[in-house]
C-alpha cells in the first residue's frame, strides 16, 4: 500500500482556515457529527474553489479529498500529491479508479469528496451527484456525513456549512443511496432557506 503524503497539508490547513476565519467568518455547525476516529466519507455541495478549506475546519483530522486525475501534473500536482489529495480517474465509478480512497478509508481515514463532480456555478441548488461517495461507502463499509456549504466568498458575508448526521447507505441500491445523500444535502440547504424566511 503506497504512503499518501499529507505535510503540505499539515503545514498549509491550520494557516489557510485561520486567514478563512478571520476573514469570512464563517458559521460552522454540527461540526460534532463528524467522528474523531475511523473511517468516514464527508460528502456535500461545491461552490467555490476554497470549499476544501472550509470543510476542514470541522475536525482536526486530515481529509484526504478526491480530485480528477488530470489535475495531477505539473506544479499542481506537486502540491496536490502532498496534500493528501486523492486520484480519481475522470469519467470513471468503477472501484478501481477510486483504489487510492478505498485504500485510504480501509485504514480508518477520512476521505472528503464533491459528489456534483465539479462547482456549481448554475443557479439551480445542486447539480445532479455523481455516484461516487456512495460507492466508495460500500466498498469500505463507511458512513457519510453530509454536509451544505451556503452563502458567497466575501468578507463577513455570511458563509456558512452545516454538518448533518451519519448516514449509512452500505445496504443500499446505489441509485438509492445516491438519491438519499442528495436528499441529506438538500435538506441542509432547505433548513437554511427557511430559517431566513423566518
Amino acid at each position: 500500500m503506497k504512503k499518501v503524503s499529507t505535510w503540505i497539508y499539515t503545514l498549509v490547513q491550520p494557516i489557510a482556515s485561520f486567514l478563512l476565519k478571520i476573514v469570512y467568518q464563517p458559521k460552522i455547525i454540527n461540526k460534532k457529527a463528524i467522528p474523531k476516529k475511523g473511517r468516514v466519507i464527508i460528502a456535500g455541495n461545491h461552490k467555490m474553489l476554497f470549499d476544501p478549506v472550509l470543510v476542514s475546519c470541522g475536525t482536526r483530522r486530515i481529509i484526504h479529498f478526491l480530485a480528477k486525475d488530470v489535475f495531477f501534473t505539473g506544479i499542481r500536482g506537486f502540491f496536490m500529491k502532498r496534500a493528501g489529495t486523492l486520484p480519481v480517474h475522470s469519467g470513471k465509478i468503477h472501484k478501481d479508479s477510486f483504489k487510492s480512497a478505498i485504500d485510504i478509508l480501509n485504514q480508518d481515514k477520512v476521505v472528503g469528496i464533491f459528489p456534483e463532480g465539479t462547482r456549481n456555478y448554475t443557479k439551480k441548488q445542486l447539480l445532479p451527484f455523481k455516484r461516487g461517495a456512495v460507492t466508495l461507502a460500500q466498498e469500505t463499509n463507511s458512513k457519510i456525513i453530509p454536509f451544505a456549504i451556503y452563502g458567497t466568498y466575501l468578507p463577513f458575508h455570511g458563509l456558512r456549512i452545516e454538518f448533518g448526521e451519519p448516514i449509512d447507505v452500505t445496504n443500499m441500491e446505489l441509485k438509492e443511496a445516491n438519491q438519499l445523500l442528495e436528499e441529506e444535502v438538500r435538506n441542509l440547504l432547505n433548513k437554511v432557506e427557511k430559517e431566513k424566511q423566518e
